[in-house]
């Protein structure tokens, strides 16, 4: 097996080869450095000698800013500065795998990896190392130690997951994006601006979750389990449920490595506020050097903020109406025996509608909050996010009607397509909410007939997302950060 870690090595340095030089130098680069760096710090933090320990920790803040400084001087300093920069291929994606790898050495949980073919395919192993997800060395690393099997259930597993990654995103996605770019450039405003900011919720979805299967399914068909990236985001019934399925590689890795090391939420309620606010506003700046990400992010933090002190809130109530319930002297307790013969399933009935209802309710919030937070990101500027939030509340009742009417600008047979495919999203989510995420393997364990069947069924919707009259070839939207 080291032959095929070897190709899978080569194979991902020639595709940065071919996508930029300079990409493929500096990756090789971070490579030998971060694997150098990894033995030393693994030797001195392992030695009783306070001055060993004190050499590590020198070693590790000195290695994290460098990594750190590097990333900001591309994406924001050489960025401004030279017009011709080249910013390195996956720079933010594999520099946060490397930092969490030294970190988790320099912590003791892990040894450091003394094989560079391993090392060098957890750094570089090409489906992920673009646009995530961001791996973790703990899972990733063991797995590259092992023997790597390749089954045919991985196989078949791996192209379920690239068959629905591309349909979300080069049919949905791009053809979407396409109409809300359109109506948006061409002076939208109130309802019809609402209704694009509603569906960019679904593009920007489609297309990163369309990319994550994409990576995930690749790298399975290679024998290689990858983080799952997204859980149904869309289903959150708050927005601290969102986070715990939206981009899940980034949010743990800022949960573990910035959030928690500031005192997560164990020095008092401001001094979590405050890290909430730090972990969403560099989350908005890793995501590039426009404002807008940073409003985004902001966003964000305040939102969750404001949730988890109205949970605050109502925890405490919650406590309060407790322990009236369980106070033998309150005369609302004091039950009469008639009270026992109501129909407990006209009571179970009556929670479970209620309940269902709640929780929609929650959700249909949630999405709305996030859609109006995807402003900024979408516009990027701080004039055009001002400008876009105030267009949403111009009246354009009649030309609202009209773009209804004209499937505003998309083809009526893309438009069905793209419906199908939000319709089977929305199925899918739901059975993997159920079922522990597992859709893939499963169908994976049918016989060949359903195989041939996806392929099929793949290679027609691949031919409309990039043949279509609505197709418009454009880069993955996280392919940039």
């Amino acid at each position: 097996m080291m032959i095929m870690k070897l190709f899978l090595i080569l194979a991902g340095w020639a595709f940065f080869l071919i996508c930029s030089p300079v990409s493929l130098i500096y990756l090789i680069g971070v490579t030998c450095f971060s694997y150098i760096i990894g033995i030393k710090l693994e030797k001195n933090a392992n030695t009783d000698a306070a001055l060993g320990t004190k050499k590590a920790k020198h070693l590790f803040i000195f290695t994290v800013i460098l990594l750190v400084a590097i990333l900001v001087l591309f994406k924001y300093v050489f960025y401004f500065t030279f017009d011709s920069i080249v910013i390195p291929l996956g720079l933010s994606y594999y520099s946060f795998m490397v930092i969490g790898y030294l970190t988790e050495v320099y912590r003791r949980k892990e040894k450091a990896e003394k094989d560079l073919i391993n090392y060098a395919l957890f750094v570089g192993f090409f489906p992920q190392v673009t646009a995530g997800p961001i791996g973790r060395s703990k899972e990733l690393l063991k797995q590259y130690n092992d023997k790597i099997k390749i089954t045919p259930d991985d196989i078949k597993t791996g192209l379920y997951m690239i068959a629905f990654g591309v349909m979300q995103k080069f049919i949905a996605a791009d053809n979407i994006r396409l109409m809300v770019d359109k109506n948006l450039s061409n002076g939208a405003e109130g309802l019809t601006t609402i209704l694009m900011m509603l569906c960019y919720s679904f593009v920007i979805y489609f297309d990163f979750a369309g990319y994550s299967l994409i990576a995930i399914g690749t790298g399975r068909c290679f024998g290689i389990k990858l983080m799952d990236n997204f859980h149904a985001p869309y289903l959150a019934t708050s927005v601290a449920d969102f986070w715990r399925r939206w981009h899940i590689s980034l949010s743990t890795w800022f949960r573990d490595y910035v959030y928690i090391p500031l005192g997560g939420n164990r020095k008092g309620k401001l001094r979590r506020d405050i890290n909430t606010m730090i972990v969403f506003i560099l989350s908005g700046a890793w995501h590039g050097s426009l404002i807008g990400y940073w409003i985004w992010g902001g966003i964000h933090g305040v939102y969750l903020v404001v949730e988890k002190r109205m949970k605050d809130i109502f925890a405490g109530r919650k406590t309060t109406d407790k322990n009236k319930k369980n106070d033998p002297n309150n005369e609302n307790n004091k039950s009469e025996t008639g009270s026992s013969n109501v129909s407990r399933r006209t009571v179970n009935n009556s929670y479970c509608i209620k309940n269902f209802v709640k929780n929609n309710a929650k959700r249909l919030v949630v999405f709305i909050l996030v859609s109006f937070a995807w402003v900024p990101f979408y516009a990027g500027g701080l004039a055009k996010t001002i400008g876009t939030y105030a267009t949403m509340l111009k009246p354009d009742l009649e030309k609202f009607k009209d773009g209804l009417l004209s499937g505003f600008g998309m083809h009526k047979e893309t438009c069905i397509i793209c419906l199908v495919i939000f319709v089977l999203t929305v199925a899918v989510s739901l059975y993997q909410e159920r079922h522990k995420y597992m859709l893939f393997e499963k169908l994976s364990k049918y016989g060949i007939g359903l195989f041939a069947f996806g392929v099929v069924v793949y290679t027609v919707v691949l031919l409309v997302g990039v043949y279509g009259s609505e197709y418009d070839a454009s880069t993955f939207i996280y392919g940039g950060f």
